[in-house]
């Protein structure tokens, strides 16, 4: 079976979250992710991507890799782009790749003789994309950017707050760095397709921030159109509801009349009916009118009555409310096990393991696991050897630092 992006070559020069995200989804898509790293296993205190352990031991790593979902199905070689000799080797990977990924801020990949203007008279077919924080032009450009700088830049931040004091409360999950991974993701397919018509590479300028605007949607319309800042903490809606054993349920019904009006069928409240969904243009007033909020506070005291799965029982499964699962229930629950959301592989260290499993569901050509996320230096043999090195040059620049090398090997069993 050959995967969607099979055959296509990238040089994966990011690091931390949106990058390694990104990637993520284009190795399991079947795309040849070479992941071109830094020497050092950390860097200030941070390490490859999300999951890879900041401690240089082998045997930890391995163990750290065994469960990192977000570096599976790709390869590893480190090279040190300072130097001369590094740079010709990431020069002639180049000439061979379809795409290139950084997230380095501006200027760093022109010291390292990996910016666009140099691969492109290399190779000018080359799809090249970047990710920064602010993008990669514009006064803004040198910032260094993460997550919670582009929620905070974004619009995102100012949209959620804590109800009793008004303070912003940020998102403690990286929603817009991996929202702007799917953007790359996009982009990147969407590069591939022009050039297969035009024969033509490009640059591809992904911001984080800009992305986090994006995801503002409605929010940005109303204010567009009518000048409408809402409040952090406008509240104008049923969700989450709290219930007599403490957990919660979801409710989206408030977002169409019918759905709305059978909630409250079955919650005994239907003189409620019709009462949402509330227009965006009227949602500030509703936030702090004393009949919507009494409607509110009556509903969430109703659901105080009878525990989460016990309203499941009786709310109809066709109207947006379902429980709000916790992490547990979320990676072991019934729609989990029903959709198949983790991979089980056996790991030559850690024995079984599981993984969550691609999002994307192709029906001839699915995503499928590979190989663990690589040590690193995993693949620099083969790499280089494919480039035409021999034995005894590879083995002299692992000695002056100019590439390395993982020698780690799984115990005997």
């Amino acid at each position: 079976m050959v995967l969607p992006l099979e055959g296509y070559l990238m040089l994966d020069l990011s690091r931390l979250v949106p990058g390694p995200m990104a990637t993520w989804m284009l190795a399991d898509l079947g795309m040849d992710v070479l992941k071109v790293e830094e020497m050092e296993v950390a860097r200030a205190g941070r390490a490859r991507d999300s999951f890879s352990p900041i401690v240089d031991d082998p045997d930890t790593e391995a163990r750290a890799m065994a469960w990192n979902f977000v570096g599976r199905n790709k390869r590893s070689i480190p090279i040190n782009l300072r130097s001369p000799e590094g740079q010709e080797i990431f020069h002639k990977l180049a000439a061979k790749a379809d795409v290139i990924f950084e997230s380095y801020r501006r200027g760093v990949v022109n010291r390292l003789g990996a910016d666009y203007e140099t691969v492109k008279a290399i190779n000018p077919r080359i799809i090249y994309c970047s990710l920064s924080g602010y993008g990669a032009e514009g006064q803004y450009a040198d910032w260094p950017g993460q997550e919670l700088n582009a929620q905070g830049m974004s619009g995102v931040g100012a949209l959620v707050g804590d109800p009793d004091t008004g303070e912003p409360a940020y998102l403690h999950y990286p929603l817009v760095d991996t929202y702007a991974a799917a953007c790359v993701v996009i982009s990147i397919q969407s590069a591939i397709l022009a050039r297969e018509r035009t024969g033509e590479g490009q640059f591809i300028d992904i911001s984080i921030t800009e992305a986090g605007v994006s995801l503002i949607n409605q929010a940005s319309v109303g204010y567009l159109r009518d000048g409408y800042v809402p409040s952090r903490c406008a509240v104008t809606g049923i969700s989450p509801i709290r219930c007599k054993d403490g957990k919660y349920l979801t409710n989206a019904s408030t977002a169409e009349t019918h759905f709305w009006n059978r909630f409250c069928q079955a919650i005994g409240r239907p003189q409620y009916e019709n009462v949402f969904p509330i227009p965006f243009d009227r949602r500030a007033a509703a936030a702090v009118d004393p009949e919507i909020q009494g409607i509110i506070k009556d509903v969430k005291d109703v659901m105080l009555t009878k525990t989460r799965d016990e309203w499941m029982e009786i709310i109809p499964v066709d109207i947006s409310v379902t429980p709000l699962l916790e992490l547990d229930e979320a990676l072991e629950g019934e729609y989990a096990r029903d959709r198949g959301v983790l991979w089980e592989m056996e790991h030559p260290v850690a024995g079984k393991v599981r993984q969550i499993s691609s999002p994307f569901r192709l029906s001839e050509t699915p995503p499928k696991f590979r190989n663990f996320a690589p040590m690193l230096g995993e693949n620099t043999l083969e790499v280089l050897e494919e480039l035409g090195y021999d034995e005894s040059s590879i083995e002299r620049m692992e000695r002056e630092g100019i590439v390395r090398v993982s020698r780690w090997s799984p115990p005997p069993a």
